[in-house]
């Protein structure tokens, strides 16, 4: 099965994770506890979430199209 190439859509990936990551620690070590804290934790949690559950299902609608694509051929 040929694959497309995966490398950038990682880089992106796990940088964008990373990123709500560092926001998520930054306001829980540095901050008290208001609404602008939870505001941006809620937001830095809701960033690795979208990012990971659109990772693996368009990689899985991916594999779908490939896999129907070999098979006609």
């Amino acid at each position: 099965m040929s694959r497309p190439p995966w490398k950038m859509r990682r880089r992106a990936t796990f940088g964008s994770m990373i990123f709500g990551g560092c926001i998520v620690a930054y306001v829980a070590i540095r901050w008290d506890d208001t609404a602008l804290a939870e505001t941006l934790a809620l937001g830095g949690f809701g960033l690795i979430a979208a990012v990971v559950a659109s990772y693996t299902g368009f990689a899985t609608l991916e594999d779908i199209k490939l896999t129907k694509e070999e098979e006609q051929s």
